[in-house]
């Protein structure tokens, strides 16, 4: 019997990186997130060229870009001219952090569960409208993204992949792929940082390796606080109907 041909996880462009799909998955229920439905991304302004028509070939009909105001009038707006889709700009938090503060004896990993908690509050209308997005299959193929793809992407990322069923641990690991992929976005960053820093040059390095351990802790902070990430998506006013309506659109029986 033949195997069954695997989707690569990574979109693999010249010039964009950290693009995933989030398909694959196993869920505790049996069945598996479907590929090329929904994808991940990072600083999806710059597709152009070669990148753009092989992100063309994804079919995407909706493209979620989470970055603030000030971020997209910077670095431009997704390419709606050359890769037509619905584009929605709904910011997960309003500013980029503020390092004025920081503690620099504090641990990664403890520094961003505070700030992804805090997206669960301030990001909760964001991310409530995402979940009635997906849960309109005419919507889909669909791409959300920020400027690297590791913290608003991940938070929204883990949050969509716990309600479907995917067991904490993977959730974890898809969260930290991004570590390579934010180095090279890091790296361009440093390149043409000039007299006016970005955000991503001004953090700390320990914050861009998307560590395992804050993805963890925010989980577990999720259950402790809310009993479930179901749970916390229903407080924020998403319906069991929507959620059930997303688990139908993202999820394939398993072969």
């Amino acid at each position: 019997m033949r195997s069954e041909s695997v989707p690569s996880r990574d979109i693999e462009l010249a010039d964009t990186y950290n693009l995933r799909d989030l398909g694959g998955y196993p869920t505790v229920d049996g069945r598996r997130v479907a590929w090329r439905r929904l994808f991940r991304g990072a600083s999806l302004q710059r597709l152009g060229g070669e990148d753009a028509a092989v992100v063309g070939a994804l079919g995407l009909r909706t493209a979620i870009d989470l970055r603030t105001v000030g971020e997209v009038a910077r670095s431009g707006a997704y390419p709606t001219d050359v890769l037509p889709a619905t584009l929605h700009r709904w910011p997960m938090i309003a500013a980029v952090w503020d390092l004025a503060g920081l503690d620099p004896d504090e641990p990664a990993e403890r520094y961003l569960l505070a700030r992804y908690r805090d997206m669960l509050g301030e990001g909760a209308p964001v991310i409530a409208s995402v979940m009635e997005t997906l849960a309109d299959r005419a919507n889909l193929p669909a791409v959300f993204y920020c400027a690297a793809g590791k913290d608003r992407t991940g938070v929204l990322a883990a949050l969509i992949l716990d309600a479907l069923g995917v067991e904490p641990e993977r959730i974890v690991a898809d969260y930290h792929l991004s570590k390579e992929r934010v180095d090279r976005i890091r790296a361009r960053a440093l390149a043409t940082a000039g007299e006016r820093p970005s955000a991503m040059v001004a953090q700390p390095s320990a914050f861009m390796q998307a560590p395992a351990e804050a993805m963890a802790l925010l989980l577990a902070a999720i259950r402790d606080e809310f009993g479930s990430t179901t749970a916390y998506l229903r407080s924020i006013g998403v319906s069991d109907a929507t959620l059930e309506a997303v688990r139908d659109n993202l999820l394939e029986a398993s072969p």
